[in-house]
């Protein structure tokens, strides 16, 4: 099986890069870097010319468009050679407006047992498509507003692992703490292929960022933390000026995920 590698900030830390159709957990404290991390991903995998899935969940395609920009993407050039697609789960649930491609379905609705007959549909005319790319959430937890969390968890072991086996993609999919039950988070850990955490602490009057890979399944990684810096750019990087012994927070990540 081949993997997406040399992404900076993951390049560091998963050095085998991440396994084409793998299904990775990204569990994110509200405050912390995650969304301008996956712009960040976006943009380096886009500019290796790796075809690339932005699902949006909490911003307009017009927000998500401009953070691409400022990165310095041409967006629209992007689009047009079908290198970044974009999936809207935004629009549908604020009722302002109508989704560029209502005939997708997670642009008509947020209801993951029509999601689940889509793949299934999918599954049985062959329309899948295994074609090498990287998937990218910004806030799957959003579903948790319109479905339950059996159903959720049903979906994700039953219809989008499965998918993104077939599909051959690299999917970062994104829970935020504290919002769900214990046995929530547990059971979709216990089938991801990967977990990584985006965590903020307040440090010296200061707010702090910080990652880790906490798991890979059939790789190597660095599970040490990592502090990240955002640059002017929008930008984010791991600080190179970082020192292990600065972290301090082995008695912080043992306490609860809120």
């Amino acid at each position: 099986m081949s993997s997406l590698q040399g992404l900076p900030i993951l390049r560091e830390l998963v050095p085998e890069g991440l396994l084409y159709g793998g299904t990775y957990l990204i569990e994110f404290e509200p405050h912390s870097l995650w969304f301008e991390t996956s712009f960040t991903l976006a943009n380096y995998a886009l500019g290796q010319g790796i075809k690339t899935q932005y699902h949006t969940f909490m911003r307009s395609l017009d927000e998500i468009r401009n953070s691409l920009r400022k990165l310095g993407l041409d967006v629209s050039r992007l689009e047009q050679e079908k290198t970044l697609f974009f999936l809207d789960s935004y629009t549908v649930t604020t009722g302002l407006a109508l989704a560029e491609h209502p005939e997708t379905p997670t642009n008509r609705s947020v209801n993951l047992s029509e999601w689940g007959e889509s793949i299934v549909k999918e599954f049985k005319e062959g329309a899948t498509k295994a074609i090498e790319h990287l998937h990218i959430d910004d806030d799957l937890s959003v579903l948790l507003q319109y479905n339950d969390e059996r159903v959720f968890i049903e979906w994700w072991r039953t219809k989008l692992i499965p998918a993104a086996r077939a599909n051959n993609s690299v999917g970062l999919h994104p829970v935020v703490t504290g919002v769900a039950s214990e046995a929530f988070y547990k059971q979709v850990e216990s089938s991801s292929d990967g977990i990584i955490d985006f965590r903020s602490r307040e440090e010296s009057g200061r707010v702090e960022q910080y990652m880790r890979v906490r798991m890979m399944r059939n790789t190597t990684c660095d599970s040490s933390w990592r502090r990240l810096r955002l640059l002017g750019t929008g930008e984010v990087v791991i600080d190179a000026d970082q020192k292990t012994g600065e972290l301090g927070i082995s008695s912080w990540i043992k306490g609860k995920r809120e």
